[in-house]
């Protein structure tokens, strides 16, 4: 078995067989410290600093609480849970008008009604209101759910948020949101986790802002 160095070469867990799974959960977290620093954004379409990205979503969140405008999320699988979770966050400590349309009456009744594609597209449409924000979260940027939820969302006039992962030339990524977050990874666990970074990041610096 090869002897764990200080600093173990950041690739994917998978390439090293003979590491312990401990020492391949730290390949795993350090691959993972690496992609926070590969993040990447646009905003209004132009190529920005991750920090100017940042930036804008906390003010984003703070334009949303002041002029009492309402923020949505929508997301699939792991990035619904992160969707449900940060909605509360920024809703309960933040003190924004935050949802999540990850109810599970509200998917399974859409979905059964009128097909899993239409699932946020359709509720959407009847709450989202000019000048809310939509928080769009997919790591393959891929879903048409997402994609056509966030692509009605610009009709409507809401602020699109896109966060997604895989391709830089996912079908999410390529709309013209008012802030594209992306992390160059095809590990779902990566993916996940960078976005729930990403959002941590600004939904708990409007807290500790706040507290100043």
């Amino acid at each position: 078995m090869p002897e764990p160095s200080s600093r173990l070469v950041v690739s994917p867990a998978s390439q090293f067989p003979a590491f312990s799974p401990g020492q391949r959960a730290r390949v795993w977290l350090q691959t993972f410290a690496d992609l926070l620093d590969r993040c990447t954004c646009r905003l209004h379409g132009r190529t920005a600093p991750l920090e100017d990205g940042l930036e804008a979503l906390h003010r984003l969140w703070r334009r949303q609480r002041d002029s009492d405008r309402a923020v949505y999320w929508i997301g699939n699988g792991g990035s619904a849970a992160l969707a449900s979770h940060l909605a509360q966050d920024l809703l309960r400590n933040g003190g924004v008008r935050s949802q999540a349309l990850t109810n599970p009456s509200l998917l399974t009744g859409t979905a059964n009604d009128h097909g899993y594609r239409e699932v946020f597209r359709r509720p959407l449409t009847t709450v989202g209101r000019a000048e809310d924000a939509l928080v769009a979260i997919s790591s393959s940027g891929m879903s048409p759910n997402i994609v056509e939820a966030a692509e009605a969302g610009l009709e409507i006039g809401m602020t699109l948020v896109t966060v997604s992962a895989f391709s830089p030339d996912n079908r999410l990524r390529a709309l013209p949101a008012a802030l594209a977050l992306h992390a160059p990874t095809d590990s779902y666990g990566h993916a996940e986790m960078a976005h729930g970074a990403l959002l941590h990041a600004t939904t708990d610096g409007l807290v500790q802002a706040d507290a100043e």
